[in-house]
C-alpha cells in the first residue's frame, strides 16, 4: 500500500487555474474548464480559519489527489487555502509546484 501526505499551501485566488491545471498534469487526469467553474462556484462561503472547506478529487490515471479548498480568513476571496492529500512520492513535485508559484505575479495556461 502507497504512503500518503497530506499537503498544503495558500496561493492567490487569480492563480487558481493554473494551479489546478500543474495538479491535473502531476497526477495524469483531464481538466476541463466545467471542472474549474464548479470549484471556484464551491469556494464561495469557505473560510479557512472556521474549518470550511470544500473537497474535489482528480482521480488521475497516475496519481489520486483529493484537494480540500478555503479562502483565507484574513484575505477573504482574494487568497486561497489548499490542502492536498496524495501518495507520498509526490511530496517534492507539490513543494516545487508551491515554490514555482510563488515566484510569479500570473500562471497562465493554454488549453
Amino acid at each position: 500500500m502507497k504512503e500518503k501526505i497530506e499537503y498544503g499551501f495558500w496561493f492567490w485566488s487569480h492563480k487558481l487555474t493554473g494551479i489546478l491545471t500543474m495538479l491535473a498534469e502531476l497526477s495524469k487526469y483531464d481538466l476541463d474548464e466545467i471542472e474549474i467553474e464548479s470549484i471556484k462556484y464551491k469556494l464561495i462561503g469557505t473560510n479557512d480559519e472556521m474549518n470550511q472547506w470544500s473537497n474535489y478529487r482528480f482521480e488521475g490515471e497516475s496519481f489520486t489527489m483529493d484537494f480540500q479548498f478555503a479562502y483565507d480568513a484574513e484575505e477573504k476571496s482574494d487568497m486561497i487555502h489548499i490542502l492536498i492529500k496524495t501518495d507520498s512520492i509526490l511530496m517534492e513535485k507539490l513543494e516545487t509546484l508551491n515554490l514555482f508559484q510563488c515566484m510569479f505575479k500570473e500562471l497562465e495556461n493554454e488549453y
